[in-house]
């Protein structure tokens, strides 16, 4: 799993922005979130018209076998991707689809090559509404892309209970609902898998931000501040304020701050 920075904050790429466009609520953000099932809508983007530069380097000019999702895997992770009894394999070269897209197909995305479109389902054009399904699983970094030969063995999906927090910097239980860095909440679900919700209501236990009259506003759970009523240092948990914080190493009873905000 890649650093929060990287999830959150996105370098220049091609799929962040070209697999948004004409949706609302796009901020440029991808989420680091892999479904414990391996389970994809797939999208493609770059060939002509759409040759732009890539975050982890190159261009996405169609004609090779590259993906987004490198905030999921990592710059140069070699991921197989399979469905209707075929497979390619890419290697994620850049940072993407925003949320917006997941959010607007219901499902987690792999924005890829059309190349890739065009060996599993025969159509080099597929956007979310397409609503094709592929499974991915990463594999050796020593795996050659392309169109896979004949006999290349099938890995299983992994299975999961929990969901990788970036806000908490943990994994959670399912069941948990986390508000992010956005202030969005999202319920950690079966499978690893990360379900916006409107609220908290319902759920088995919830983080969300903390208001800060120092601050004059709410912060994320992990954040740290020194109060002005006391000067004393305490963190957000996600429910209340607590202390006590360590400020040569800036972490609190939660774990590291998010942010350091002294008087």
């Amino acid at each position: 799993m890649v650093g929060e920075d990287e999830a959150w904050n996105a370098t220049p790429g091609a799929s962040v922005g070209t697999t948004a466009r004409g949706l609302k609520n796009c901020k440029g953000k991808a989420s680091t979130s892999i479904p414990a099932d391996g389970r994809y809508v797939i999208t493609t983007f770059g060939g002509p018209g759409d040759h732009q530069a890539m975050s982890c380097g190159g261009f996405a000019a169609g004609n090779t076998w590259y993906a987004a999702s490198r905030q999921r895997y990592g710059c140069g992770a070699k991921l197989k991707i399979e469905a209707n009894g075929k497979c390619a394999v890419v290697t994620a070269l850049d940072y993407g689809p925003d949320v917006c897209v997941e959010t607007a197909a219901g499902a987690p995305i792999i924005d890829v090559s059309p190349l890739v479109g065009k060996e599993l389902f025969g159509e080099a054009g597929l956007g979310y509404s397409d609503q094709k399904r592929v499974t991915v699983t990463e594999v050796d970094a020593s795996t050659p892309v392309g169109a896979c030969v004949a006999g290349m063995p099938t890995e299983p999906p992994p299975s999961a209970t929990t969901c990788m927090s970036t806000t908490l910097d943990r994994e959670v239980e399912t069941g948990t609902c986390v508000q992010g860095e956005d202030a969005t909440w999202q319920r950690c679900d079966a499978g690893g898998v990360w379900t916006p919700r409107s609220s908290s209501s319902g759920c088995a236990e919830a983080f969300a931000w903390c208001p800060s009259a120092t601050l004059g506003k709410k912060v994320q759970p992990r954040t740290c501040v020194q109060a002005a009523s006391d000067s004393k240092w305490y963190q957000c948990n996600g429910q209340t304020w607590v202390t006590p914080v360590d400020t040569a190493t800036q972490s609190g009873p939660i774990g590291a701050c998010s942010t350091f905000n002294a008087l």
